[in-house]
Order: structure tokens, then C-alpha cells, then sequence
């Protein structure tokens, strides 16, 4: 791997850049990757723009778990697709209205849901259930996509039950290896937790927004649109997913067994498919979890529940099995800019990886470092390079190795710093247009992506100030604990500042 120093940050620069100026995430991450695939290439652009091709997206796609994120975001169109034909969504948004049935109890009951699925990310799923909802209740697709974003890898982080907990412990039990130290990674993990500021407050600020209705900058303009008008996204501004409307048969009687047969089907699929994959007879049930294949449980969820849902469309008279099958497919084909954009936002995270930015930015940590700056700079540097490079994982991979030797060094608690660099890594990750949680809040919330990340990158840069300022209290004091405490009374602060922004009014959609 070169290290091709601040070059390394131009390719995520002008994709940015570019996104946000043209709206188009496609050709800007191209246009990104093109630029970067020039540079490493001896600036031949003729040669960069084929090493888009060999280099970085086959690759991208050859991934092993890439592979199965491509095919999970696919079968998840169908799923949605058959929920919206077979009257399921309707179905259950018509129960559910009649007691959800303004904008702030509909954010509550989603903010609340996510946590039945702490096992996994709870992006496409939740956006699949809740949609119907916070449609009815007027919520923007603006604020269901942040409300997902939020408490998608934030809570994951918090997960010992999900892919993220191993990953963590994992990385956390190579360097208590390398620096010869007695002790359990497990017990370090959950010792993280309290000093997970950036993922820990991030939920909170969803309840926080979903309660007072707090809007900021250009979420406030969504909210506004979206009570007065209905309209949840701006005039002339895309979908990620394409969005067909169904209209049901006349005298069609809808139940609320539309929605439950392929919800119960759903779920006992990835159930069944987690305990076969995780071996429980061996593992037992939380060792299940540990060792699952989570993404593999999701796609034959997705599966199940649009099976079933092609039954009940079946049986009720709605429409024939080859139809069934069509209208899967269908739904299939209405996702397929999804998967262009993650792989060219994998391909965006290859090539940075390739030109050095981890390294680049871990250099400038280590350089410029003292004890009591060191918290806080980690978190800082982990934040950005996160961002640059679209991946938490990658993030955590990068600086874990760097943090637990500087807290070794500098007399700093190992799950402080390992909190620093969790948390750092979240925030990049929540804030960057090219992450794939990113790309899949805006899926699952039926959201233009560019929309999302603009209208909820102020709530992002507000909790990681009040993360930094935490880090930054704790490192220069050594007192850990009251760097929470720290935190929560910026954030306080920063909402408190906020307050001169108006929010549209509560309003009930019975």
C-alpha cells in the first residue's frame, strides 16, 4: 500500500463535494473514484477510468460480505414491493393510525422499535414496517431516514448479541495479546459502554428530536413541507428506490392478517436461519447470535416474508402465483441503483484504503499528540478518517492499534479510549454520504440520499462536538465518569442554543 499523504483525501473530498452540489450520488462517487484511480495510475485518466472497473468495483463486489449486502438490499425490494401490492403496509398502517396518529408518537414508536433489533442494523427492516406509519403521521422521509441512521450502527455498537460485539471484542484481544496483558476483552467491551459517548447520545438526541420536535437547518424545512402539505420529500427530488403506487381491487376486503402472515413469516425465517447458521445446539443461544451469518439470516427473512405475503395475495384472489413472482422481481428492479452506489461506495473506500488515508491520518494523530489531548484527538481522528472512507469497521481496525498502546503509555483507562475510537468511528460513519448504513437509511426510508445526509449532518456534528468536548474533559482531568455528564451538559447547551429554530406544530391525521 503507497502513501500518497493528503492526495489520499481528494477523492472523498470531490465526491462530496460534487453530491452535494449535483444531488447525483451515482456520478459523483464515480467521479470520486475516477479521480482517484487517475492519481494512482501516474495521472493517465484513460488508464484510472479502466482501474475503476478491474481495481475497485469488481473487487468491491468479489467481497465475500459485499456480495451479501448486494443481494440483501435486492430481495428487500422485493419483500417491500409485496407488502405494498398484497395491502400489507396499509393493512397495518390502518391499525396502527388509530393510535399512532401524530408525527411525534409515530418517531417515538420507531425510535422505541429499533431496539427489537439490536441483533443487527435495523435500517432496511424497520424502514420497511414504519414507513406506512410515518407516512400517515406526516413525517418526512427526511427524518425517518436519520431516526434509522441513528439508531442503526449506534445501536449495533451496543450489541454483544450482534456481528459488531465480536469485531469489537476482537480487536480490543489482539492488542491486550501484542502488549502482553492479562485480562478479557469481553470485560473491556462492556466496560466501553458508559464511554461510548458519541453512539450513547446519538439515540438519545433521536428521543430527544422525536419528543420536542426539534428541527435544525434543513430538517426543519422538511418537517414543515411534510405537515402543511403531505409532501415528504422536496418538489423535483427523487427516491433512492423507485416508488410505485397499488391500487387495490374495488370490494377487495383488507386484514390485518395481510400484514401479520409475512411479518410472522419474516421473522421465523431469520430466526430459524440465525440458530442454524449460529449452530445454538453447540453455542448455545447467545453464542448463536455471536456466530451467525447475520446478513445470510436478513436475505432469507426478506425471503420468507415475501414468499408468504405472494401467499396471501394468492389465496385472497389478489393476484396468481406467476404474478406473485413477477411483482418480486418487480420490486427487485425498483432498488437497482442501490446496489451501484454501495459498490462505488465501497470501491470509494477500497481506493482510499489503497492511497493511505488511514495511515496519512493515524500519522498526523501520533505526531501531534500529549496525554491529556489523547481521548479527544483519537476520537477526532477516527471521526474523520471514518468519513473519508465510508466504514466504522475499517476505522476501528485502523486505530485500535494506536489507542490501546497510547493509553497503555499515557496511564489512560483501556475502555476509555477504546470508547473514543467506537465512538469516533460512529460519528464518521452516521455523517459520511459514501457509508453504506448511510446508503441504506436512505433505502429503507424511501428518502433521496443526498436529502439525508444534509438534513441530519447537523444533528450529527452536534453530538460529536458534545462527544469531543466530553473527551476532551475527561483526558485533561482523568476524571472519566463526569466526562458523560460533561457531554449530556454541552448537548444540553448546543440544543439550548438551537431553540431559536421554530418546529411546525403537532398535529393529529385521524
Amino acid at each position: 500500500m503507497s502513501d500518497y499523504g493528503f492526495l489520499s483525501l481528494i477523492p472523498p473530498i470531490i465526491a462530496i463535494i460534487l453530491a452535494l452540489k449535483t444531488k447525483k450520488t451515482l456520478l459523483s462517487l464515480f467521479f470520486g473514484v475516477w479521480v482517484g484511480a487517475t492519481i494512482i495510475s501516474g495521472y493517465n485518466p484513460l488508464v484510472g477510468f479502466t482501474k475503476v472497473v478491474s481495481d475497485f468495483m469488481v473487487p468491491a463486489i468479489g467481497n465475500t460480505y459485499n456480495g451479501g449486502m448486494l443481494l440483501l438490499v435486492t430481495l428487500a425490494g422485493g419483500f417491500a414491493y409485496m407488502l405494498r401490492i398484497t395491502g400489507a403496509a396499509e393493512a397495518f398502517a390502518q391499525i396502527t393510525t388509530k393510535k399512532i396518529d401524530t408525527p411525534k408518537k409515530a418517531q417515538v414508536v420507531t425510535w422505541a422499535s429499533s431496539f427489537i433489533f439490536s441483533y443487527t442494523e435495523p435500517c432496511l427492516i424497520l424502514g420497511t414496517i414504519m414507513r406506512p406509519i410515518t407516512d400517515k403521521a406526516r413525517v418526512s422521509r427526511a427524518k425517518l431516514s436519520y431516526i434509522l441512521d441513528s439508531m442503526g450502527c449506534n445501536l449495533a455498537s451496543f450489541s454483544p448479541i450482534s456481528s459488531y460485539g465480536p469485531f469489537i471484542a476482537g480487536l480490543i484481544a489482539t492488542q491486550l495479546t501484542a502488549a502482553a496483558i492479562e485480562g478479557n476483552e469481553w470485560s473491556i467491551y462492556l466496560q466501553m459502554f458508559p464511554f461510548n459517548l458519541y453512539g450513547f447520545f446519538a439515540m438519545i438526541m433521536v428521543l430527544i428530536v422525536a419528543l420536542t420536535g426539534m428541527d435544525i437547518g434543513p430538517m426543519m424545512v422538511e418537517e414543515k413541507r411534510a405537515r402543511e402539505t403531505g409532501k415528504l420529500l422536496p418538489d423535483g427530488v427523487e427516491s433512492i428506490i423507485t416508488e410505485s403506487k397499488t391500487v387495490l381491487p374495488e370490494g377487495y376486503k383488507l386484514t390485518i392478517k395481510n400484514f401479520i402472515i409475512p411479518m410472522a413469516s419474516l421473522f421465523l425465517s431469520i430466526f430459524a436461519t440465525i440458530f442454524w447458521s449460529g449452530n445454538i445446539v453447540t453455542n448455545g443461544f447467545r453464542g448463536a447470535f455471536v456466530n451467525a451469518n447475520i446478513v445470510l439470516a436478513i436475505s432469507m427473512g426478506f425471503i420468507g416474508g415475501g414468499v408468504a405475503a405472494g401467499l396471501v395475495g394468492v389465496t385472497t384472489g389478489l393476484f396468481k402465483i406467476i404474478d406473485a413472482f413477477d411483482g418480486f422481481v418487480k420490486g427487485m428492479e425498483e432498488l437497482i441503483m442501490v446496489p451501484f452506489i454501495l459498490v462505488l461506495a465501497w470501491s470509494m473506500g477500497g481506493l482510499t484504503s489503497t492511497m493511505g488515508v488511514g495511515t496519512f491520518l493515524s500519522n498526523v494523530v501520533q505526531n501531534h499528540l500529549t496525554g491529556g489531548l489523547v481521548p479527544a484527538l483519537i476520537f477526532l481522528f477516527s471521526a474523520l478518517i471514518s468519513f473519508a472512507t465510508g466504514s466504522s469497521w475499517g476505522v476501528w481496525a485502523i486505530m485500535m492499534p494506536i489507542a490501546i498502546p497510547m493509553a497503555i503509555s499515557f496511564n489512560i483507562p483501556i475502555p476509555y479510549v477504546v470508547g473514543a475510537v467506537i465512538g469516533g468511528g460512529l460519528f464518521g460513519d452516521q455523517c459520511s454520504p459514501i457509508s453504506d448504513t448511510t446508503i441504506m437509511s436512505s433505502t429503507g426510508a424511501a428518502c433521496n440520499h443526498i436529502v439525508h445526509v444534509t438534513t441530519q449532518l447537523f444533528y450529527g456534528v452536534i453530538v460529536g462536538t458534545a462527544a469531543f468536548c466530553g473527551f476532551l474533559f475527561g483526558g485533561l482531568t482523568g476524571q472519566y465518569y463526569l466526562s458523560i455528564g460533561v457531554t449530556a451538559i454541552v448537548l444540553v447547551g448546543l440544543i439550548f442554543l438551537m431553540n431559536r429554530f421554530s418546529k411546525p406544530e403537532e398535529v393529529s391525521v385521524k
